[in-house]
Protein backbone atom coordinates (compact mmCIF):
# COMPACT_ATOMS: atom_id res chain seq x y z
CA UNK A 1 0.00 0.00 0.00
CA UNK A 2 1.44 3.33 -1.05
CA UNK A 3 1.47 6.01 1.67
CA UNK A 4 -0.27 9.28 0.77
CA UNK A 5 1.34 12.55 1.82
CA UNK A 6 -0.28 13.85 5.01
CA UNK A 7 -0.69 17.38 3.75
CA UNK A 8 -2.90 16.18 0.90
CA UNK A 9 -5.17 14.00 2.97
CA UNK A 10 -5.44 16.20 6.04
CA UNK A 11 -7.70 18.57 4.19
CA UNK A 12 -10.11 15.77 3.27
CA UNK A 13 -10.49 14.21 6.72
CA UNK A 14 -13.66 16.16 7.50
CA UNK A 15 -15.00 15.60 4.00
CA UNK A 16 -14.46 11.86 4.41
CA UNK A 17 -16.31 11.98 7.71
CA UNK A 18 -19.21 13.86 6.10
CA UNK A 19 -19.64 11.48 3.22
CA UNK A 20 -19.22 8.41 5.38
CA UNK A 21 -22.31 9.37 7.36
CA UNK A 22 -24.33 8.18 4.38
CA UNK A 23 -22.07 5.57 2.80
CA UNK A 24 -18.44 4.63 3.32
CA UNK A 25 -16.34 6.25 0.61
CA UNK A 26 -18.88 5.65 -2.21
CA UNK A 27 -17.70 5.18 -5.74
CA UNK A 28 -18.89 7.94 -8.10
CA UNK A 29 -22.24 7.03 -9.65
CA UNK A 30 -22.00 5.79 -13.20
CA UNK A 31 -22.74 8.44 -15.76
CA UNK A 32 -25.95 8.20 -17.75
CA UNK A 33 -25.44 8.36 -21.46
CA UNK A 34 -28.37 9.70 -23.40
CA UNK A 35 -29.48 7.21 -26.04
CA UNK A 36 -28.39 8.27 -29.50
CA UNK A 37 -30.99 9.61 -31.92
CA UNK A 38 -32.09 6.88 -34.29
CA UNK A 39 -30.66 7.23 -37.78
CA UNK A 40 -33.06 8.13 -40.62
CA UNK A 41 -35.03 5.03 -41.49
CA UNK A 42 -34.99 3.86 -45.09
CA UNK A 43 -37.24 0.93 -44.44
CA UNK A 44 -40.40 0.29 -42.52
CA UNK A 45 -38.46 -1.73 -39.88
CA UNK A 46 -37.90 0.25 -36.65
CA UNK A 47 -34.34 0.67 -35.38
CA UNK A 48 -33.17 -1.67 -32.58
CA UNK A 49 -33.69 -0.27 -29.08
CA UNK A 50 -30.61 1.10 -27.32
CA UNK A 51 -28.94 -1.18 -24.71
CA UNK A 52 -30.34 -0.88 -21.19
CA UNK A 53 -28.35 1.31 -18.83
CA UNK A 54 -28.25 0.43 -15.10
CA UNK A 55 -29.89 3.01 -12.90
CA UNK A 56 -27.27 4.87 -10.87
CA UNK A 57 -27.18 4.67 -7.08
CA UNK A 58 -28.67 7.78 -5.53
CA UNK A 59 -26.05 10.31 -4.52
CA UNK A 60 -25.59 10.77 -0.76
CA UNK A 61 -27.66 13.59 0.66
CA UNK A 62 -26.28 15.70 3.51
CA UNK A 63 -28.79 17.60 5.58
CA UNK A 64 -27.72 20.90 7.15
CA UNK A 65 -28.11 19.49 10.65
CA UNK A 66 -25.90 16.49 9.85
CA UNK A 67 -23.27 18.75 8.31
CA UNK A 68 -23.18 20.94 11.40
CA UNK A 69 -22.92 17.94 13.74
CA UNK A 70 -20.11 16.26 11.84
CA UNK A 71 -18.14 19.47 11.48
CA UNK A 72 -18.39 20.16 15.19
CA UNK A 73 -17.29 16.63 16.14
CA UNK A 74 -14.56 16.46 13.52
CA UNK A 75 -13.16 19.86 14.40
CA UNK A 76 -12.93 18.97 18.07
CA UNK A 77 -11.07 15.76 17.25
CA UNK A 78 -8.79 16.84 14.42
CA UNK A 79 -8.04 20.47 15.15
CA UNK A 80 -4.80 19.61 16.98
CA UNK A 81 -3.90 16.57 14.86
CA UNK A 82 -1.44 16.93 12.01
CA UNK A 83 -0.99 13.41 10.58
CA UNK A 84 2.51 12.36 9.67
CA UNK A 85 1.05 9.84 7.24
CA UNK A 86 -2.27 8.27 6.25
CA UNK A 87 -3.08 4.94 4.66
CA UNK A 88 -6.35 3.41 3.57
CA UNK A 89 -6.58 -0.22 4.71
CA UNK A 90 -9.28 -2.66 5.72
CA UNK A 91 -8.37 -2.82 9.39
CA UNK A 92 -11.51 -4.46 10.79
CA UNK A 93 -12.17 -7.12 8.15
CA UNK A 94 -15.46 -5.66 6.91
CA UNK A 95 -14.33 -5.31 3.31
CA UNK A 96 -14.30 -1.51 3.51
CA UNK A 97 -11.27 0.73 3.74
CA UNK A 98 -10.52 2.72 6.87
CA UNK A 99 -8.00 5.54 7.25
CA UNK A 100 -5.01 4.66 9.45
CA UNK A 101 -2.70 7.45 10.53
CA UNK A 102 0.08 8.45 12.89
CA UNK A 103 0.69 11.85 14.44
CA UNK A 104 3.01 13.43 16.99
CA UNK A 105 1.38 15.00 20.03
CA UNK A 106 3.49 17.85 21.46
CA UNK A 107 4.73 17.48 25.01
CA UNK A 108 7.74 16.63 27.14
CA UNK A 109 8.53 14.20 25.73
CA UNK A 110 6.47 14.25 22.50
CA UNK A 111 4.15 11.27 22.02
CA UNK A 112 3.72 9.32 18.81
CA UNK A 113 0.06 8.24 18.62
CA UNK A 114 -2.15 6.63 16.01
CA UNK A 115 -5.78 6.49 14.96
CA UNK A 116 -8.22 4.69 12.71
CA UNK A 117 -10.95 6.77 11.06
CA UNK A 118 -13.87 4.50 10.13
CA UNK A 119 -16.44 6.74 8.52
CA UNK A 120 -17.14 9.30 11.21
CA UNK A 121 -15.92 7.00 14.01
CA UNK A 122 -12.51 7.82 15.46
CA UNK A 123 -10.52 5.06 17.21
CA UNK A 124 -7.30 5.76 19.09
CA UNK A 125 -4.20 3.61 18.67
CA UNK A 126 -2.26 4.02 21.89
CA UNK A 127 -1.17 1.88 24.85
CA UNK A 128 -3.62 1.62 27.78
CA UNK A 129 -3.02 4.04 30.64
CA UNK A 130 -1.80 1.25 32.92
CA UNK A 131 1.06 0.35 30.56
CA UNK A 132 4.60 1.41 31.44
CA UNK A 133 5.03 2.95 27.99
CA UNK A 134 2.32 5.57 27.37
CA UNK A 135 2.94 6.23 23.67
CA UNK A 136 4.01 4.49 20.47
CA UNK A 137 7.29 6.42 20.42
CA UNK A 138 8.79 9.87 20.85
CA UNK A 139 9.93 10.71 17.32
CA UNK A 140 7.97 11.41 14.12
CA UNK A 141 7.93 8.14 12.16
CA UNK A 142 5.63 6.39 9.70
CA UNK A 143 6.47 2.71 10.16
CA UNK A 144 3.32 0.60 9.97
CA UNK A 145 2.33 -2.87 8.80
CA UNK A 146 -1.34 -3.78 8.29
CA UNK A 147 -1.75 -7.52 7.75
CA UNK A 148 -2.64 -10.80 9.44
CA UNK A 149 0.72 -10.86 11.17
CA UNK A 150 0.22 -13.79 13.52
CA UNK A 151 -1.92 -15.93 11.17
CA UNK A 152 -4.96 -15.92 13.48
CA UNK A 153 -7.42 -14.87 10.77
CA UNK A 154 -7.63 -11.21 11.87
CA UNK A 155 -5.96 -8.10 10.52
CA UNK A 156 -3.38 -6.57 12.87
CA UNK A 157 -1.88 -3.08 12.85
CA UNK A 158 1.80 -3.08 13.82
CA UNK A 159 3.36 0.30 14.60
CA UNK A 160 7.08 0.80 15.18
CA UNK A 161 8.33 3.75 17.19
CA UNK A 162 11.59 5.07 18.56
CA UNK A 163 12.70 6.54 21.88
CA UNK A 164 16.12 7.85 22.94
CA UNK A 165 17.28 4.50 24.34
CA UNK A 166 15.08 1.88 22.68
CA UNK A 167 12.87 0.87 19.77
CA UNK A 168 9.20 0.04 20.28
CA UNK A 169 6.59 -2.14 18.58
CA UNK A 170 2.85 -2.12 19.34
CA UNK A 171 0.38 -4.52 17.73
CA UNK A 172 -3.37 -3.75 17.66
CA UNK A 173 -6.41 -5.67 16.41
CA UNK A 174 -10.12 -4.91 16.13
CA UNK A 175 -12.13 -6.76 18.80
CA UNK A 176 -15.58 -5.63 17.71
CA UNK A 177 -15.66 -2.48 19.83
CA UNK A 178 -12.20 -0.91 19.66
CA UNK A 179 -8.62 -1.61 18.59
CA UNK A 180 -7.18 -3.67 21.42
CA UNK A 181 -3.46 -3.82 22.16
CA UNK A 182 -2.28 -7.40 21.59
CA UNK A 183 1.30 -6.72 22.61
CA UNK A 184 3.75 -3.92 23.33
CA UNK A 185 7.49 -4.53 23.06
CA UNK A 186 10.56 -2.48 23.94
CA UNK A 187 14.01 -3.46 22.70
CA UNK A 188 17.19 -1.60 23.56
CA UNK A 189 18.83 -3.24 20.54
CA UNK A 190 15.79 -3.16 18.25
CA UNK A 191 12.50 -4.98 17.60
CA UNK A 192 11.52 -6.84 14.46
CA UNK A 193 9.14 -9.45 13.05
CA UNK A 194 10.35 -12.73 11.62
CA UNK A 195 8.71 -15.88 10.29
CA UNK A 196 10.92 -18.83 11.13
CA UNK A 197 8.56 -21.41 12.62
CA UNK A 198 7.32 -22.89 9.35
CA UNK A 199 3.70 -21.77 9.91
CA UNK A 200 3.76 -18.40 8.08
CA UNK A 201 3.08 -16.58 11.36
CA UNK A 202 5.39 -13.74 12.31
CA UNK A 203 7.10 -13.88 15.68
CA UNK A 204 8.29 -10.82 17.56
CA UNK A 205 12.05 -10.65 18.18
CA UNK A 206 13.17 -8.24 20.91
CA UNK A 207 16.87 -7.41 21.01
CA UNK A 208 18.51 -6.34 24.25
CA UNK A 209 21.46 -4.02 24.54
CA UNK A 210 24.37 -5.54 22.60
CA UNK A 211 27.52 -6.83 24.28
CA UNK A 212 30.21 -6.02 21.76
CA UNK A 213 29.32 -7.85 18.55
CA UNK A 214 26.83 -10.15 20.30
CA UNK A 215 23.22 -9.42 21.17
CA UNK A 216 20.71 -11.38 23.21
CA UNK A 217 17.35 -11.86 21.51
CA UNK A 218 14.02 -12.93 23.04
CA UNK A 219 11.37 -14.43 20.75
CA UNK A 220 7.64 -14.06 21.46
CA UNK A 221 4.90 -16.06 19.68
CA UNK A 222 1.14 -15.48 19.54
CA UNK A 223 -0.64 -18.35 21.33
CA UNK A 224 -4.20 -17.33 20.52
CA UNK A 225 -4.70 -15.00 23.48
CA UNK A 226 -1.40 -13.14 23.98
CA UNK A 227 2.26 -13.04 22.98
CA UNK A 228 4.32 -15.44 25.10
CA UNK A 229 8.02 -16.19 25.42
CA UNK A 230 9.04 -19.14 23.28
CA UNK A 231 12.79 -18.86 22.84
CA UNK A 232 15.87 -16.77 23.55
CA UNK A 233 19.18 -16.86 21.76
CA UNK A 234 22.40 -15.06 21.00
CA UNK A 235 22.98 -13.51 17.60
CA UNK A 236 25.30 -11.13 15.83
CA UNK A 237 24.35 -7.51 16.35
CA UNK A 238 25.99 -6.60 13.04
CA UNK A 239 25.92 -8.85 9.99
CA UNK A 240 29.30 -7.71 8.71
CA UNK A 241 31.81 -10.49 8.12
CA UNK A 242 34.26 -11.90 8.97
CA UNK A 243 33.25 -12.21 12.61
CA UNK A 244 35.57 -12.45 15.58
CA UNK A 245 34.34 -15.28 17.80
CA UNK A 246 34.82 -14.28 21.46
CA UNK A 247 36.05 -16.96 23.88
CA UNK A 248 36.80 -14.85 26.96
CA UNK A 249 34.12 -16.65 29.03
CA UNK A 250 32.71 -20.20 28.95
CA UNK A 251 29.34 -18.84 27.80
CA UNK A 252 30.89 -16.87 24.96
CA UNK A 253 32.85 -19.93 23.82
CA UNK A 254 29.66 -22.01 23.50
CA UNK A 255 27.77 -19.16 21.81
CA UNK A 256 30.63 -18.60 19.37
CA UNK A 257 30.74 -22.29 18.45
CA UNK A 258 27.09 -22.31 17.33
CA UNK A 259 27.29 -18.93 15.65
CA UNK A 260 30.21 -20.27 13.61
CA UNK A 261 28.14 -23.33 12.65
CA UNK A 262 25.25 -21.10 11.63
CA UNK A 263 27.65 -18.93 9.61
CA UNK A 264 28.83 -22.14 7.87
CA UNK A 265 32.31 -21.24 9.10
CA UNK A 266 33.17 -24.84 9.97
CA UNK A 267 36.93 -24.27 10.35
CA UNK A 268 36.25 -21.59 12.98
CA UNK A 269 33.79 -23.87 14.80
CA UNK A 270 36.31 -26.74 14.79
CA UNK A 271 38.90 -24.37 16.23
CA UNK A 272 36.63 -23.80 19.24
CA UNK A 273 36.97 -27.45 20.30
CA UNK A 274 39.57 -28.29 22.92
CA UNK A 275 42.99 -29.63 21.82
CA UNK A 276 42.09 -33.02 23.30
CA UNK A 277 38.91 -33.26 21.19
CA UNK A 278 40.76 -32.23 18.02
CA UNK A 279 43.47 -34.81 18.70
CA UNK A 280 40.88 -37.59 18.69
CA UNK A 281 38.69 -36.37 15.80
CA UNK A 282 39.95 -35.10 12.46
CA UNK A 283 38.41 -32.03 10.88
CA UNK A 284 36.95 -33.97 7.92
CA UNK A 285 35.32 -36.62 10.12
CA UNK A 286 33.90 -33.92 12.40
CA UNK A 287 32.65 -31.68 9.57
CA UNK A 288 30.78 -34.61 7.96
CA UNK A 289 28.29 -34.45 10.84
CA UNK A 290 27.01 -31.08 9.54
CA UNK A 291 26.60 -31.85 5.84
CA UNK A 292 22.78 -31.51 6.08
CA UNK A 293 22.70 -28.55 8.49
CA UNK A 294 20.86 -25.44 7.24
CA UNK A 295 20.88 -23.42 10.45
CA UNK A 296 21.47 -23.74 14.17
CA UNK A 297 20.77 -21.64 17.27
CA UNK A 298 21.71 -21.96 20.92
CA UNK A 299 19.42 -20.57 23.62
CA UNK A 300 18.21 -20.80 27.21
CA UNK A 301 21.90 -20.90 28.08
CA UNK A 302 23.12 -20.78 31.66
CA UNK A 303 26.28 -21.59 33.60
CA UNK A 304 25.72 -24.55 35.89
CA UNK A 305 29.16 -24.54 37.50
CA UNK A 306 32.48 -22.77 37.00
CA UNK A 307 35.56 -23.58 39.03
CA UNK A 308 39.12 -22.77 38.06
CA UNK A 309 39.78 -23.76 34.46
CA UNK A 310 36.63 -25.86 34.05
CA UNK A 311 32.96 -24.98 33.62
CA UNK A 312 29.67 -26.72 32.91
CA UNK A 313 26.88 -25.03 30.95
CA UNK A 314 23.36 -26.15 30.07
CA UNK A 315 20.96 -24.99 27.39
CA UNK A 316 19.07 -25.93 24.26
CA UNK A 317 20.01 -26.12 20.60
CA UNK A 318 17.64 -25.80 17.67
CA UNK A 319 18.82 -27.17 14.33
CA UNK A 320 17.33 -27.23 10.84
CA UNK A 321 18.47 -30.02 8.51
CA UNK A 322 17.71 -30.88 4.92
CA UNK A 323 16.97 -34.60 5.03
CA UNK A 324 16.27 -35.90 1.53
CA UNK A 325 14.53 -32.68 0.57
CA UNK A 326 12.48 -32.44 3.80
CA UNK A 327 13.26 -29.69 6.32
CA UNK A 328 13.48 -31.23 9.78
CA UNK A 329 13.58 -29.05 12.91
CA UNK A 330 15.09 -30.67 16.01
CA UNK A 331 15.42 -29.31 19.53
CA UNK A 332 18.11 -30.71 21.80
CA UNK A 333 18.89 -30.34 25.49
CA UNK A 334 22.65 -30.07 25.83
CA UNK A 335 25.14 -29.92 28.68
CA UNK A 336 28.64 -28.76 27.76
CA UNK A 337 31.98 -29.21 29.48
CA UNK A 338 34.25 -26.23 28.77
CA UNK A 339 37.93 -25.82 29.65
CA UNK A 340 40.27 -22.84 29.71
CA UNK A 341 43.26 -22.96 27.37
CA UNK A 342 46.04 -20.44 26.62
CA UNK A 343 43.91 -19.29 23.64
CA UNK A 344 40.65 -18.93 25.57
CA UNK A 345 37.83 -21.23 26.58
CA UNK A 346 37.20 -24.33 24.45
CA UNK A 347 34.49 -27.02 24.34
CA UNK A 348 35.78 -30.30 25.75
CA UNK A 349 32.63 -32.40 25.50
CA UNK A 350 28.82 -32.46 25.63
CA UNK A 351 25.86 -34.62 26.60
CA UNK A 352 22.92 -34.37 24.19
CA UNK A 353 19.26 -35.37 24.50
CA UNK A 354 16.68 -34.99 21.73
CA UNK A 355 13.59 -33.16 22.98
CA UNK A 356 11.48 -32.61 19.85
CA UNK A 357 11.60 -33.24 16.14
CA UNK A 358 9.16 -32.07 13.48
CA UNK A 359 8.97 -31.29 9.79
CA UNK A 360 8.85 -27.66 8.68
CA UNK A 361 6.16 -27.15 6.04
CA UNK A 362 7.23 -23.66 4.95
CA UNK A 363 10.93 -22.87 5.00
CA UNK A 364 11.82 -19.18 4.52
Amino acid sequence: MVSTPAWVLLSVLLLVSLCSACTAFPSPPPSITAPPSPPPSVTASPPPPPPATASPSPAPRLTPSLVATVIAEGTARTASVQPLCLRQEDTDGDGQGEWVGLYLQPGEPPQLLGFVLDGEDWHDLRPPENEEVSALGEYPTCEMTVDDINADGRVEIAVWGHAPTADLLHIFAWDGAHYALLGGFVGKGGVRLESAGGDLADQVVVRWRPEGDLVWEVVYTWDGTHYAWTWDRYAWFYLDRPHVYPTDTPLHAVVSFYLALDDRDLPAAYGLLSPAVQAGLSYNDWAWNFNTTLGVEVGALQTVQEEGDQATLAGQVRALDNVSGRIIATTYAVEWQVVRTPNGWRIAGSDVETLEQREITYYP
